[in-house]
């Protein structure tokens, strides 16, 4: 009798004991006048942020930094912290989706800038690899030359992100990096591995935060077995993140800052 040989299943570990926090715990270990890099802000963290804010003003002049964002959740997430005191700065990749945000901006009330996607997206990269700035022709000619503003969008914005070079006889454009105090991301829990899985660009923002001495505070939700990831998601580091929060009903998943699918790896 002939046996088939049978494809083995995933490595299974054992369980870790994950530091499971509450919105309002989350909200906490933010601290006034940190650098915010948001992978993904659901509605459970954001209105707990506020509310700590409303209540104690406590934290307050937070610096955001963000990609781009997928969705029409325009009261949702990064929206529900536009409120004067609680953000001084904002880096946005798009503008569109946080229309709270945006109109801080139009009246002066932040500083705002407005930079490549895939520009803040590299960053959050070239942070965690210690670079002090990342060197690209992409915004030559366009609102991101320091020549027509470097992406600032108010009066109040005064500080320059960017600078203008030359490199190898060619122009090119010099992107300051910035340590990462805090990064709010969304992982996904693999149910019967205890492994986590996130984005490649959850994941560098991550390693952003954990390169500058940050914390990692991350949202999660089961979303089944390793061999059902959707497409995207890579597994992640068990040391990646300091401290979970379960998503709420109330969140948005397509509220998740991303660029694109990337394949299914192990890192």
């Amino acid at each position: 009798m002939l046996t088939l040989p049978s494809r083995p299943g995933p490595v299974v570990r054992p369980h870790r004991e994950w530091q499971m926090v509450s919105a309002d715990e989350a909200a906490g270990m933010i601290r006034t006048g940190d650098t915010v890099a948001v992978g993904w802000l659901g509605d459970a963290v954001a209105s707990a942020m506020q509310a700590a804010f409303l209540a104690r003003r406590q934290p307050r002049d937070l610096t955001l930094v963000y990609g781009a964002t997928k969705g029409n959740a325009r009261t949702h997430g990064l929206n529900m912290l536009a409120e004067e005191g609680l953000v001084r700065r904002v880096i946005g990749g798009q503008w569109h989706p946080v229309p709270a945000l945006h109109a801080l901006a139009l009246s002066d009330r932040i500083e705002a800038y407005s930079l490549p996607v895939g520009i803040i997206n590299r960053l959050f990269r070239d942070i965690a690899a210690g670079v002090s700035g990342h060197l690209s022709r992409s915004g030559i000619g366009t609102f991101t030359d320091p020549r027509n503003g470097g992406g600032r969008l108010n009066r109040s914005t005064r500080e320059e992100m960017v600078r203008l070079v030359h490199s190898a006889g060619e122009e090119a454009l010099l992107f300051k990096t910035f340590p990462v105090d805090v990064a709010l991301i969304a992982v996904a829990f693999v149910e019967g591995t205890g492994e986590l899985a996130m984005t490649r660009d959850a994941m560098a923002i991550a390693r952003a935060a954990r390169k500058s001495d940050g914390v990692v505070i991350a949202q999660t939700d089961r979303v089944g077995t390793l061999d059902k990831l959707p497409q995207g998601q890579i597994v992640a580091p068990d040391a990646l993140v300091d401290v979970l929060v379960a998503a709420g009903g109330q969140d948005r998943a397509p509220e998740r800052f991303v660029t694109g699918p990337a394949g299914l790896s192990r890192t």
